[in-house]
């Protein structure tokens, strides 16, 4: 609810207003901001948002599935793909992060084999952690007793000719599962 204009203004000349939230909390917000329904909250609204999405979220030892299996480009990305950097000399540099570490995969002449270095190691990295959680996951579900005393564990293992992979371990005698 809108109480009173105050005396300051935005950098495009509107009216700041002050006003009182449904929650109770006092905010100031723009003419602007009021009159297009711009602001409908002292920040509550998306605090409460924020929390909700984490709940709905699949988080795995800090790895959300979701935002592995829906990626997007950053929308301060430069180059126009995640995860590659135009350098100073024309050229290429490529990287893929996963369980808060990052990959270094190379540096390249064309941005044509920088992504597809990326794509690769997407498919090997993200796209297999998904593979083998699901696996884990299913397995898991039908015996909860299992899953207890069989955790998933998984890392990242560098391979010949300098890719990366996932390398699981469902927790039976070490069995790695690649």
């Amino acid at each position: 609810m809108a109480l009173s204009p105050t005396k300051e203004r935005d950098r495009k000349g509107s009216v700041y207003w002050q006003c009182i939230c449904d929650c109770g909390k006092e905010a100031k917000v723009t003419e602007n901001g009021l009159v297009h329904g711009n602001n409908r909250s002292c920040g509550c609204l998306k605090r409460e948002n924020q929390k909700r999405v984490v709940d709905q979220l699949h988080m795995v030892d800090g790895t959300c599935l979701e935002w592995l299996e829906k990626r997007k480009s950053r929308s301060d990305n430069t180059s126009g793909f995640r995860g590659i950097y135009c350098l100073k000399n024309g050229r290429y540099r490529v990287g893929i992060g996963f369980k808060r570490e990052r990959y270094y995969l190379g540096t390249y002449d064309s941005m044509e084999e920088a992504v597809k270095v990326r794509l690769e190691a997407e498919k090997n990295i993200h796209g297999e952690f998904v593979k083998q959680y699901r696996r884990w996951k299913e397995r898991a579900d039908a015996d909860a007793a299992w899953g207890k005393a069989h955790p998933l564990t998984f890392r990242v293992k560098k391979g010949a000719g300098g890719t990366y992979r996932v390398v699981t371990e469902m927790g039976e005698e070490g069995t790695e599962v690649e």
